[in-house]
């Protein structure tokens, strides 16, 4: 299980809810769990304001790079 999905999960949101409060597509949402995609910084801001959980934390692989486009 990600962690995107462990965060979503422990927030008690399903997948629809979660695309919602994020502003990003459910397909997206559903790929990133899948490990499909790739965040886009971008995506990874509005996911982690959504859950309430830092972005490197939900997507600790890309970390170096969502933080350093983020501060951009």
């Amino acid at each position: 299980m990600t962690r995107l999905r462990e965060a979503r999960v422990a927030k008690g949101l399903n997948q629809r809810e979660a695309s919602e409060a994020s502003h990003t597509p459910q397909a997206i949402v559903s790929a990133l769990e899948r490990g499909v995609l790739k965040p886009w910084p971008k995506v990874a801001e509005r996911l982690s304001k959504a859950l309430g959980v830092p972005a490197e934390q939900l997507f600790p692989e890309d970390r170096e790079r969502i933080v350093e486009k983020v501060r951009q």
